[in-house]
């Protein structure tokens, strides 16, 4: 795992110190242009690092989750807002789907970046004009949450590695293009953390489907009403 977070560090910090270099021999011109490169750079080593705080934190099993009743329904809308942007840009249709309005006893920011890492992952590997659907369906026994994208998917033979730390279907993919290597790794310890399964189907060719199953439990050991308590009538 060092050698592959020494790799992954490199790049970025490589870059800034090419620019600098640049600069200060006069071949690299200090403007807009400059500034912007180093601060996508920076912001590039920002969320490296942010990744291992938490993947390390959920690992060594100290993530400090605050719990709290979470509709489902508004949490999706949320991570579809905060991704919309990169899904226009690569021309894909981001829509959500609920079944009635379920509601969990979790963390919602956490909730947020695991459902968030699937859809940026979902976005990335989904050609232009295609699409991805996030869609929640509640149970008595709890709550499952699907991101579904019509990508070129993955072979059967690669499945059971998606969950581990750096690893990319497509080996050629760097940092750049393919993330930091940490975000599927980081969904699973997330979900484990809130005592839920999460798992993913693929079709080659076709696209995939991660699904994230999470109990409908307070930390009190009574179960959260699973829609809205209805308005009365004054």
């Amino acid at each position: 795992m060092v050698s592959d977070i020494a790799h992954e560090l490199h790049s970025p910090l490589n870059n800034i110190r090419v620019w600098l270099e640049a600069a200060e021999d006069g071949v690299a011109e200090s403007d807009d242009e400059f500034t912007t490169s180093l601060l996508e750079e920076a912001l590039q080593l920002q969320h490296l690092i942010d990744d291992l705080q938490g993947f390390a934190a959920a690992d060594a099993g100290v993530l400090r989750l605050h719990r709290e009743d979470v509709f489902v329904r508004d949490l999706l809308h949320q991570v579809a807002t905060a991704h919309s942007a990169a899904a226009d840009a690569a021309g894909v249709i981001l829509t959500v789907r609920t079944d009635d309005d379920p509601k969990l006893y979790a963390d919602p920011v956490r909730i947020r970046q695991m459902i968030g890492n699937l859809v940026s992952n979902a976005v990335r590997h989904t050609a232009a004009r295609g699409s991805v659907e996030l869609r929640a369906v509640g149970a008595e026994s709890g709550v499952t949450i699907e991101v579904r994208d019509t990508g070129h998917g993955i072979e059967p033979e690669e499945l059971p590695y998606v969950f581990d730390r750096f690893w990319r279907a497509e080996k050629s993919r760097s940092r750049s293009t393919g993330g930091s290597g940490l975000g599927l790794a980081i969904v699973r310890q997330l979900t484990h953390a809130h005592d839920g399964t999460v798992t993913v189907h693929s079709t080659p060719g076709a696209g995939m489907v991660f699904g994230v199953r999470l109990p409908v439990v307070r930390a009190d050991g009574q179960r959260s009403r699973l829609t809205r308590t209805p308005l009365r009538p004054r």
